[in-house]
């Protein structure tokens, strides 16, 4: 990943000169990066520092709040994705996105896990089965509840439902996957469990993760970004990030010096 220079032939993601505001707030400020394909990235940064935002606008989530307006470039394999004429349906297939609390259909775990295929167009029920069975074999769910795929999922854990909620994004094949601070409602045990289930993805996709947790941001990524008020502080190798910051910025806020 950098924050400066054009896409190169493994360039997976790219912002350019990102602005977004929600009504007079100015939420991102220039923000140019690049993430490499197959690369796990991290956003750390205080509440409102823009993490959230920026993991927002890969999937144009934004769309969906009337008081967001962008101006810049964000491009998916080198083509652009906020022009009008972009299917946003089939870009959030390709940008799979998991929220810190899961957000479970009222319906039952193997309709919650083929709702995506669904609408899309599936309705084979051997290719569904199949296809539902993968994605919750590839989140290590499949053994708690391949009898249960009839019920509701009230009766998992607070995890075991996290874990679904990736089994969803899973079921369509996606190419990259945004986690907005996926453990926050997790306990440590919870959540460390959950972590084991995103590295062996890590290998098939590209990730990227906003996290308030530094240690989770260490463990997981390869590159991590600092951001501030809305704006790219520092990014690089996530060893040197945390051990050597080039800002001093980066390391007021490692060292809990500085929101």
């Amino acid at each position: 990943m950098s924050t400066q220079g054009g896409p190169t032939v493994e360039t997976k993601l790219e912002a350019s000169q990102l602005h977004v505001w929600f009504g007079d707030k100015h939420a991102l400020r220039s923000v140019n990066i690049s993430v490499v394909a197959g690369r796990t990235v991290a956003f750390i940064g205080a509440s409102k520092s823009g993490k959230t935002t920026l993991l927002r606008s890969f999937n144009r989530l934004h769309d969906l709040n009337p008081r967001a307006r962008l101006h810049g470039s964000v491009k998916i394999d080198g083509a652009e994705i906020l022009g009008r004429g972009v299917d946003v349906a089939a870009l959030r297939r390709r940008v799979g996105m998991i929220f810190s609390t899961p957000t479970v259909l009222p319906t039952s775990i193997f309709d919650n896990v083929a709702f995506g295929l669904r609408a899309k167009g599936l309705r084979d029920r051997i290719l569904l089965e199949e296809k539902v069975e993968r994605s919750l074999r590839r989140v290590l769910l499949w053994d708690a509840v391949s009898a249960l795929l009839d019920r509701a999922p009230s009766d998992l854990t607070i995890e075991q439902l996290q874990r679904l909620c990736l089994a969803r994004a899973m079921a369509l094949d996606p190419e990259v996957l945004l986690f907005d601070d996926p453990t926050a409602t997790l306990d440590p045990v919870a959540g460390l469990a959950f972590e084991e289930v995103l590295i062996p993805l890590r290998r098939d996709h590209t990730v990227l993760i906003a996290t308030n947790n530094l240690e989770q941001a260490a463990r997981l990524s390869d590159t991590t970004c600092y951001l501030a008020s809305g704006e790219v502080i520092e990014s690089g190798e996530t060893p040197l990030v945390f051990s050597r910051p080039t800002d001093t910025r980066t390391e007021d806020f490692l060292a809990g010096r500085s929101p």
